[in-house]
C-alpha cells in the first residue's frame, strides 16, 4: 500500500467527518459504493480522477486541498520542518515567529 494512498484516505475522512458525514452519506452523494469510499479511506485504494472529483465536489473542498497532509505529519517531523525554516529565516522574521508562538502558548 502506497504512503499516498493512505494519507489521501486519511483527509477524506478526517474531511468527511468534519462535515458530519457517514460513509453511507459520501456513498450516496458521490454514487460511489460505500464499500468503495471505505477502501479508498483505508488506504487500499486510490480513487479514479473523476471519482475523486465527485467526492471533492460532496464534501465541498477543492480536489488539490484533498492532498495537503502536513498536519498528519507526527511532532518529530513538524519540529524538524519547523527548524528548517527557521535555519533560514531571518533576524527578524525569527522574532516575529517567536512573537507568534509564544502569543498562542501564552509563555
Amino acid at each position: 500500500m502506497s504512503e499516498i494512498k493512505k494519507l489521501l484516505g486519511k483527509r477524506i475522512r478526517e474531511v468527511r467527518i468534519l462535515r458530519n458525514l457517514t460513509q453511507e452519506d459520501l456513498s450516496e452523494l458521490t454514487d460511489i459504493g460505500a464499500s468503495s469510499i471505505s477502501k479508498i479511506e483505508s488506504g487500499h485504494f486510490h480513487p479514479t480522477d473523476e471519482n475523486l472529483e465527485k467526492i471533492a465536489k460532496a464534501l465541498k473542498i477543492e480536489p488539490y486541498k484533498l492532498y495537503m497532509f502536513n498536519h498528519q505529519k507526527d511532532t518529530r517531523e513538524l519540529i524538524e520542518d519547523l527548524e528548517n525554516i527557521l535555519k533560514s529565516a531571518t533576524d527578524d522574521e525569527i522574532k516575529l515567529v517567536h512573537r507568534v508562538v509564544t502569543s498562542i502558548l501564552d509563555k
